[in-house]
């Protein structure tokens, strides 16, 4: 029974249960926007066709077909023209007969230019009415055309569309969706009918923030993952601007169409941009291909920014071009992540599944635009929501761990503080431990002597000690250590003064290696103390070996001595012996170093000190 139990709870932890989450976190998405879609379909009561077109259409210079419900009627390869009158349906749907009312009939245009032909009248241009539009009208709006001519004789609609690209199903839509302009019954009809949509932007613009918020906190207190939330939070903003700006009523929110058009167009692109920058930050072996891919994305999308600016050049007219860029660096960036997942292992394949999400649903859009399937980004909506949430559960995580890290920093910097002042406290002892009164006076004693009988000597000693007084003061004001060939300078100093009163004594030394850092005051102490506790015990003489060597890993140096010895077990008590204390918890502080002690009785005694490469 136990062996079963722990079977199930290894189940509930492995790849099953994340594929249900991921399953879970993708239905949620798209219930969110179906619910969305479904609630624009039942708050447009107005848009319900209480007026409808009928009649015949011709394509260019084609031939007149007969306009029939739910046939389509192509936008994108010439001017359309309509032939026929609009007719009236009662609320409940029965036929009241041709329209010749004085309510205004709304007309949905999506990037198309409509001119009516009514009798004898003036043709009528829909752009006369709001020079916002131009010529090019490069914007989805409503229009509102009031018949004049009262008369149920045939009117002409003339629809010019300047793109070949992008609202394939423009008259359709226009047909489909023809209502009267009730004032403001219309217009909070169509403008509810983007509401959840529309919030949903808003939510995201309003989170976007906060995880911005997160990110500059994270940056200040110097956490690594702040980088990510960057991206995250600018993608997660352009997102909600998307979605606001594609949402049914915009030009009702926002009354400058032409500027509605730019919005949303750059919030899409700058959306993939920065998403392609976070997918980027993941990749490891094809980091650099990613990069370039990026980089060269990004100087095309300026250039696209500026053309408008500079040329003659429509702004909408340039999506082609930007959509074909981004499918280019889609397919290499699908590439990188496809090559990332089959070399890489463990949890962060998840991460290369979910990033290849926004790059198949950004192509099935431009597929499904071009064939007239759908618009305005379907399937990317729905993955905006999928990486919305997956972020906001990585937001969750890392909020949490940035106020910790916070706390360890200022942890880590008391900590520091104390540290510091240890070290500083070491130097001094360490220093202080060095100048015995003793070892004073009997250098100057030394002084003196020398004087009277080898002034020349005398003064090599003066020299000498004023550079050993010199290294010691000195150490005070470094707290970084130095390289071992200025620690071993300090060493002869101080050796060359203890030759003069013991001259029978013999010093080696064999620098394999000295170009590396140690802390001040290191060798110098312990070879002090070979003297002292080694050679000054014996009859007479002894050697002291200082040698320095490195191997793959360490930078060693050994200082050894053939002098009396002792029980390292008795007599090394480090709580009396301040100095080889201080230097083993200074050696562990600046660089991680470690020092050993061997000592034999009789036979001498042998100290190790050991730094890791790159301490």
């Amino acid at each position: 029974m136990m062996g079963e139990k722990q079977t199930k709870f290894r189940f509930f932890n492995s790849t099953t249960l994340k594929i249900v989450g991921a399953v879970l976190i993708i239905f949620l998405a798209i219930a969110l926007l179906w619910h969305g879609n479904a609630n624009s379909m039942q708050a447009m009561p107005a848009l319900v066709a209480r007026v409808y077109f009928d009649g015949e259409y011709r394509i260019a210079d084609g031939e007149w077909q007969k306009i029939v419900k739910g046939n389509h009627i192509s936008s994108t390869e010439g001017d359309v023209t309509l032939r026929g009158n609009f007719h009236m349906l009662t609320p409940d749907g029965e036929y009241v007969g041709i329209y010749s009312d004085n309510i205004p009939i709304a007309l949905y245009t999506n990037h198309i230019n409509l001119t009516f032909y009514e009798g004898k009248n003036e043709p009528f241009i829909t752009d006369v009415e709001n020079p916002l539009y131009g010529d090019s009208a490069c914007h989805e709006d409503w229009t509102a055309y009031v018949l004049t001519s009262g008369s149920e004789e045939p009117i002409e609609i003339l629809i010019h569309n300047p793109h070949s690209f992008g609202n394939e199903t423009a008259i359709d839509e226009m047909l489909s969706r023809t209502a009267l302009w009730t004032d403001i019954e219309f217009e909070k009809g169509v403008f509810e009918s983007g509401k959840t949509q529309r919030d949903i932007g808003l939510l995201f613009a309003i989170i976007s923030l906060i995880v911005l918020g997160t990110a500059l906190f994270s940056t200040l207190i110097h956490i690594k993952n702040s980088k990510i939330l960057w991206l995250f939070g600018i993608v997660i903003l352009f997102a909600g601007t998307y979605l606001s700006y594609s949402a049914e009523g915009v030009s009702f929110w926002s009354e400058s169409v032409v500027s509605n058009t730019t919005i949303l167009g750059c919030s899409m692109m700058f959306y993939m941009l920065f998403l392609y920058i976070a997918l980027v930050h993941f990749l490891k072996g094809t980091k650099t291909i990613g990069t370039i891919t990026v980089v060269l994305l990004g100087f095309v999308n300026a250039v696209l920014l500026v053309l408008p600016i500079l040329t003659d050049m429509l702004f909408y007219n340039l999506w082609l071009y930007w959509a074909a860029a981004q499918i280019l660096a889609n397919i290499i960036l699908l590439g990188c992540l496809i090559r990332e997942f089959f070399v890489t292992k463990g949890k962060e394949r998840w991460i290369y599944i979910g990033s290849i999400l926004p790059l198949i649903s950004f192509g099935f859009d431009v597929i499904m635009t071009d064939l007239g399937l759908w618009k305005g980004g379907l399937a990317s909506k729905y993955i905006f929501v999928v990486f919305f949430i997956a972020a906001m559960v990585a937001v969750l995580k890392v909020i949490p761990n940035s106020i910790n890290a916070l706390a360890l920093a200022k942890e880590l910097e008391t900590e520091k503080i104390v540290l510091n002042a240890q070290l500083t406290e070491s130097r001094v002892s360490t220093m202080m431990s060095q100048i015995r009164p003793h070892f004073i006076y009997n250098t100057l004693g030394s002084i003196e002597q020398l004087c009277n009988i080898e002034p020349r000597k005398a003064g090599e000693l003066v020299h000498n000690f004023a550079k050993y007084l010199r290294g010691n003061f000195g150490e005070l004001d470094n707290p970084k250590p130095i390289l071992m060939s200025q620690e071993m300078e300090h060493v002869h100093h101080y050796i060359s003064i203890e030759n003069v009163r013991f001259p029978d004594m013999t010093f080696s030394f064999e620098m394999n290696s000295d170009d590396f850092h140690i802390p001040a005051l290191t060798i110098q102490p312990i070879v002090e103390n070979a003297i002292k506790h080694g050679l000054m015990k014996l009859q007479k003489g002894g050697t002291i070996r200082v040698i320095s060597y490195e191997t793959d890993t360490h930078y060693c140096v050994t200082v050894e001595d053939d002098g009396v010895g002792f029980d390292t077990g008795v007599l090394l008590d480090e709580r009396k012996h301040v100095g080889i204390r201080n230097i083993r918890g200074r050696l562990k502080a600046m660089v991680n170093g470690t020092l050993e002690i061997e000592s034999t009785q009789g036979v001498g005694t042998k100290v190790l000190i050991s730094i890791p490469k790159g301490a």
